[in-house]
């Protein structure tokens, strides 16, 4: 039998997948899985009979125990689902912000929330970065800005206090709007002795944000608009949105040693 009719094998049914599992649990008898697995003693009978010709599972004193490559097939088959899982509630996210996930450690992404923008909810990304950033001063708060958005403005003016440091990432585009169209609060950041900006020379698409022990990583369409917000608190995220923001980081330059 080839791999893939193995795969096809398992999959062939939720019995099998059930059954796998509740073995890799314990050991059981043909009855005791049926019971577990809600399915006929029968269908237990057979599937066992399937994962014992693939040397998955044998038989010893009444009871069928996982062999070791059983229980490998088990891991790999429930790390499988969890990605397809992930990639499918993640889908909106993954598509207008592939460039952030290309190097994501295995598992980071399924610990992130995700929220997406819907008919009946379309400012459902923004309200969870608002949601996230507060209202009250934090310790650091270090972003990257792909858009020109007084929101997000005005949500970053608000939790700097006295001793935040605060440092932000755009790129050339998107420093020329912020002074043709803010340029009063542009001015005013630029006098800040605890705020950094930072220009990148490549055009920025996708969004981050590292907020005291917080990661967020978002997405925009082709017109700007936020479609996607992942975000978690882990160490694992946070370390792989602060990676995310070096990456950025260092090809840019202070807007003080910005080349005209």
């Amino acid at each position: 039998m080839s791999a893939r009719e193995d795969v096809a094998f398992l999959v062939g049914s939720q019995s099998r997948e059930a059954i796998l599992r509740a073995l890799a649990v314990e050991p059981h008898r043909p009855t005791e899985l049926a019971e577990r697995c809600d399915c006929a003693r029968e269908t237990a009978q057979r599937t066992l009979a399937g994962f014992c010709d693939r040397g998955w599972v044998k038989k010893a004193d009444g009871l069928y125990h996982l062999t070791p490559g059983g229980t490998m097939v088990h891991e790999q088959y429930e790390r499988f689902t969890e990605t397809v899982e992930c990639a499918d509630r993640m889908s909106e996210f993954l598509a207008d912000a592939a460039e952030i996930c290309e190097n994501a450690p295995p598992g980071v992404l399924g610990q992130m929330n995700i929220t997406t923008a819907a008919d009946n909810d379309p400012h459902a990304p923004l309200n969870r970065y608002l949601t996230i950033v507060g209202n009250e001063p934090v310790d650091r708060f270090r972003g990257v800005a792909p858009i020109v958005s007084r929101v997000f403005n005005e949500s970053a003016e608000a939790v700097l206090g006295e001793n935040t440091r605060m440092e932000l990432i755009v790129d050339r585009g998107v420093l020329e709007r912020s002074i043709d169209a803010y340029p009063d609060s542009f001015e005013r950041a630029r006098e800040l002795d605890q705020f950094e900006l930072r220009i990148a020379e490549e055009s920025l698409d996708f969004g981050l944000l590292v907020v005291d022990g917080h990661g967020v990583g978002s997405a925009y369409d082709e017109h700007n608009n936020l479609t996607a917000l992942v975000d978690g608190d882990t160490p694992e995220v946070v370390s792989w949105v602060e990676s995310l923001y070096e990456s950025v980081r260092s090809k840019s330059v202070p807007i003080d040693r910005l080349e005209p």
